[in-house]
Formats: C-alpha cells, structure tokens, sequence
C-alpha cells in the first residue's frame, strides 16, 4: 500500500522563508523610462508619432486611463 502515502506539505516553515518564498512569487515591476531628450527633439510630425507610438506600446495601461479621462470630460464638459 505504498501507493496510499502521501507527502505532506512541510508546515513549519521560518518566517523569513515564507517571506523569501513572497518575493520570489512576486512579478517585479520595470518602469519603462522615456529619455527626455526624445521628449524635446521631437520636433517634426513624424517625431512626435513615433514617440506617440512608443508610449502607447510601453505603456497601454496609463494611455487608457489618460483617453477615458479625456472622453468624460468631453461627455460632460460642465462637471470639473
């Protein structure tokens, strides 16, 4: 009946390992930086597209919220 026995999980388990466990389950987050002086040598058209493009590429979340917050002051433009 060997096959009836099952590993139990280790449950004494120190504080820091559990802690180290926690950080190593943990997604690290990058910030995607943006060189300032891409920001001031778009000077042309196709500059500031490109930079436009690669903003909204490293940072979907914050080009969403900034276009929903755009639009609701457009559907309500008294409400400030």
């Amino acid at each position: 009946m060997a096959d009836e026995q099952k590993v139990a999980p280790k449950a004494e388990q120190t504080p820091e390992e559990l802690e180290a466990m926690k950080n190593k389950m943990k997604p690290k987050k990058k910030k995607p930086t943006l060189p300032a002086d891409m920001l001031s040598d778009a000077k042309s058209y196709d500059d500031k597209l490109m930079l436009v493009k690669f903003l909204t590429e490293k940072e979907k979340g914050r080009v969403v919220l900034m276009v929903k917050n755009m639009l609701r002051g457009i559907s309500d433009p008294k409400k400030k």
